[in-house]
């Protein structure tokens, strides 16, 4: 077998990160033509087709051998990424870089703040923060795109570590002038009536309140079906309709800007689950892994404080 080219190895690695070999001429700014050589001398290197040629437009597909190919492309890049962390970390960790997953909603709750005060604890370490749903972002993280990952829901648990999972409670978000304004408390019977905003089918909350709505024998009046978690407390804020969420991570006495939190207090409410999750087996570079127990030491904070304010309500 002969040694393979470094070069049709990342054509090879771009072809099925894209999905066809006309995308990956667009993004690596290279002929069509070229990449299409360079992918067929890989296969003569190895003495295997690496890829499903389709006609039409669809996406290429992997062999199984490509399938073996693409993972050990994924292990160079993973440990020259480590092995240069480590370098730098000789130098007192004065370089690195993070890649991170969040779902919109911590855009504006914890991380921000987070990442203001770990720059200036480590201002040579940069990041790349992919904000997307549970969903998307753990194909991302098993597909080593990203080095760490929140969720909310349910987690498929296999191949994925979970670093960090809490239950966060669930509370109805009723706005001002509503007529449930100022309830202590509020079970699901009590919203039946009323328009809600719900997650869409992209999100795995969904589930867990189609469920629950399910089980309470709800049929809910959706004023608003969306994938942003933001868009969703927004409207119920400005007095649209009602919705169920979480309190805020950071601060978990803290008031929307408009209505208010009011816990939902119904045997078919399930808690949401909350979790910090990286890929199993891989190893993270020394930036990551400083990055994850700083911020494990945030997120233990944040709990100790929602169970003082639980206590205190």
């Amino acid at each position: 077998m002969k040694l393979v080219s470094t070069t049709s190895l990342h054509y090879f690695a771009e072809v099925a990160r894209t999905g066809s070999i006309r995308a990956a001429s667009e993004s690596l700014y290279v002929a069509a033509s070229a990449i299409s050589r360079q992918v067929a001398m890989l296969e003569d290197s190895l003495g295997a087709p690496l890829l499903e040629r389709r006609q039409g437009r669809g996406k290429v597909k992997l062999t199984a051998a490509g399938e073996l190919l693409m993972r050990y492309y994924k292990n160079i890049g993973n440990e020259s990424r480590r092995m240069h962390a480590e370098l730098e970390a000789l130098q007192g960790l004065k370089r690195g870089h993070v890649k991170f997953g969040m779902p919109e909603s911590l855009t504006r709750d914890l991380m921000p703040g987070f990442f203001s005060r770990f720059s200036k604890d480590y201002p040579g370490i940069s990041f790349s923060v992919h904000v997307a749903g549970s969903p998307r972002l753990t194909e991302l993280l098993l597909e080593d795109e990203i080095d760490a990952c929140f969720t909310f829901g349910d987690v498929p648990q296999q191949d994925l570590t979970i670093v960090h999972s809490r239950l966060l409670p669930l509370f109805v978000l009723v706005p001002k002038g509503h007529p449930l304004e100022g309830r202590k408390s509020l079970r699901l019977s009590d919203c039946a009536e009323y328009g809600l905003s719900l997650l869409d089918s992209t999100l795995w909350a969904k589930r867990q309140f189609d469920e629950m709505l399910s089980k309470a024998k709800i049929r809910p009046r959706v004023a608003l079906e969306t994938n942003s978690y933001e868009l969703m407390r927004n409207v119920a804020a400005e007095g649209m309709c009602l919705t169920f969420t979480t309190t805020p991570l950071e601060d978990p006495k803290a008031k929307p800007r408009a209505g208010s939190y009011v816990p939902l207090k119904d045997p078919r409410a399930r808690p949401q689950r909350f979790a910090l999750s990286v890929h199993r087996g891989r190893n993270l570079p020394l930036p990551v892994e400083t990055f994850l127990a700083e911020l494990l030491l945030v997120l233990e904070d944040a709990e100790a404080r929602a169970q003082a304010a639980q206590g205190g309500r």
